[in-house]
Formats: structure tokens, sequence, C-alpha cells
């Protein structure tokens, strides 16, 4: 047994759920048409499975039933961080947390609750995003169908609490989830971590302000996250007004939307050219014998620069548009930003 144990944790949860599925087939042709000895083995095989699925979901319901709080967050990476600090300070089984697996401030958001927007929005990063082109086939619990259904179906008994920063995609996402809720009766509660981390008088190593959950230090966040996993009762004039400027930024035809003094604007997706224009100029020191630069440390300097979430595709994406028009000069593999570099062309921005 112990070899079964060893070989089943080298596979991942694809494996693990090809290696159920045929055990189950294997099961049931067994019953239909094995010998004897089969068709009992089957059954007592079936017998088993039954008996643990009904304590797994025993404790799925039993579980549920402990969760006081409903967490909402906008990445996969922000829902660990919270789901592990929750369960430091004792509080973790008292909360669910759900995570949206989208990045907000980037692709269309039109009519993002009906199946039609899901749709353009989906098309259009399969055109333009190879991180989404890449991913699209995991973590389907977190998609934004799915994700859609399961706020909307929130028990009234539960408190939601959604966490964000003060960027873009966070915000959009906030503004979003509460037009998801708008025909909710309780009071929904925020817990705005720039705010907070400023009010608390906290300071980062590096100085910077925190303009997304992960550039905070984990301290920090443990001791916002100890104070306020309760959240923060979001104003019923507040929570009117970001609802309005939802169906405001949804009417938009922006496929990029940027914080800028304090509120979501959407932008010509074009903004920030000059930003990798500018970067790749600072960034002179690291160029090779060529006078190319590496596409992720231009990245890198135009995401620290701008201070904006708005993800390593969006960027790449728009060095090739760049790198079409000629203002800018590629050697290298187009794919992973590891695999090519960057220089300035003859051309110049118009």
């Amino acid at each position: 047994m112990e070899n079964f144990y060893e070989t089943l944790h080298q596979f991942g949860e694809k494996d693990l759920r090809m290696f159920f599925y045929k055990l189950l087939n294997t099961v049931d042709r067994y019953c239909k048409d094995g010998s004897i000895e089969e068709k009992k083995l089957a059954e007592g095989i079936a017998n088993i499975l039954q008996s643990h699925i009904d304590a797994v979901r025993n404790y799925q319901l039993q579980t549920y039933e402990l969760q006081q709080y409903v967490h909402l967050v906008f990445s996969l990476s922000d829902a660990g961080s919270l789901k592990v600090t929750l369960s430091k300070i004792g509080k973790r089984k008292l909360c669910q947390v759900l995570a949206f697996n989208e990045l907000f401030s980037v692709g269309p958001i039109s009519n993002l609750d009906t199946t039609n927007g899901q749709q353009k929005r989906f098309f259009w990063l399969m055109e333009y995003d190879g991180d989404f082109r890449y991913g699209q086939h995991s973590n389907q619990e977190h998609q934004l169908a799915n994700m859609v259904n399961a706020v909307k179906n929130i028990p009234e008994n539960k408190t939601i609490v959604i966490w964000c920063a003060d960027n873009a995609h966070d915000q959009t996402g906030l503004r979003f989830v509460l037009h998801l809720l708008r025909e909710r009766k309780q009071p929904v509660n925020v817990v705005n971590v720039t705010k907070l981390f400023n009010n608390n008088g906290f300071q980062n190593k590096e100085g910077v302000i925190p303009y997304a959950i992960g550039l905070i230090d984990p301290k920090h966040f443990q001791a916002i996250v100890k104070k306020y996993y309760e959240g923060v009762p979001l104003d019923p004039i507040q929570r009117r007004r970001y609802e309005s400027e939802w169906l405001k930024l949804a009417g938009e035809n922006h496929v990029l939307r940027l914080w800028e003094e304090g509120t979501v604007r959407g932008s010509d997706e074009s903004v920030l050219d000059e930003v990798i224009i500018r970067s790749v100029i600072d960034l002179e020191q690291e160029q090779d014998v060529n006078g190319f630069i590496k596409a992720g440390s231009v990245v890198a300097r135009v995401l620290d620069t701008s201070q904006q979430l708005i993800g390593d595709s969006f960027i790449s994406y728009r060095i090739w548009i760049l790198v079409n028009q000629g203002i800018l000069l590629f050697r290298g593999l187009p794919g992973a930003l590891h695999q090519f570099s960057v220089k300035l062309g003859t051309r110049r921005l118009s």
C-alpha cells in the first residue's frame, strides 16, 4: 500500500480525476458484464466509494454551517494569503474564501454578468492575453461564469466581506461584485487594505504605499486581517455610487482601466506606450552588446514606474504593437518574456 500512496502523491489533480473515472468505469463494466466474483467485487467497491462520498458531503455541510463570513478576493494568490492568515489568527473555520481568477483592469467588461458579455471577454483574452490562453483550463471553479453564480447565490445570513486595494483591477472587481449584489438586502462589508495600511501608520521596508494586497508585508497584512476580518460596513450611499460607477465603466468601450486620482478611469490602450519606451531608455545599462534589453526587465520597469495592476501580458501585448510599428525592434522568439529582447527602432511615437 505504501507504493500506492507514493504513486498517488506524484499525480496532479487532473491525473487523479482521470484515475478515479477509470476506476468508476471498471466498476461499472464489472457490474454489467463481469463474472460473479467481479460483480461482487464491484458492488463492494461501489459501497465503499458511496460511504466515503457521504462522509465528505457531511463534512462539507458541517463546515458550511460553521462559516459565518464569505470573503471575496480578486486573485488566487490573494485568496491563498488570506486563507493562510485567517488560519494563523484562528478564524479560518468561520470564513469561506471565494476568489475570482480575472484581471478586471484589462479586457472588455460590458454585460459581464451575462453569457454574451462573458463570451466577448473570453474571446478578447484568447486573442490578446498569452497567460490567459495558457491557463484557461485550470481552476475552473474560479472562472468568471462560476464565480458570478457563486456570488449571486451567497445566502442572506452570511456576512460578505470584499477585499481590495487601491488599483484598477480590485476596484473594478469591487464595483462589479456590488452590481451582482444589488438586490441583496443585507449590508456588504469592504476591507480596503491600502487605506487601512495608511490609517494604521504601517510602513513597508521599501517605503512604497502598497497598491495591491500582495505588496503588503505579511506581518502588516496579518495585523489588518486580525482587526478587520469581519469587514468594515459599506455606507449605503457609497454602495449605490459604486453600483452606478460599474454601469458607467461597463458602458464604455475601453479594454484598459487605470487607477487615477482615487478612482477607476477607462483609458486608451496605448496610454502606457510612452512609459514602455521610457523604460527601454532608462534600462540602457542592461543592454547587451547589440543594444537589446530583456523584455522581462522592461515589463517589470513599466509596472514599477506606473504602479498600475495591469499584468505582464498587457504590457507584452503593447510591446508587440510597438514592434509592429517599427518603434521597437526585437530579437529572439516571440512568446514568453524570457525568450526575447527589445531595443529602440528608427520610428518614434507620433
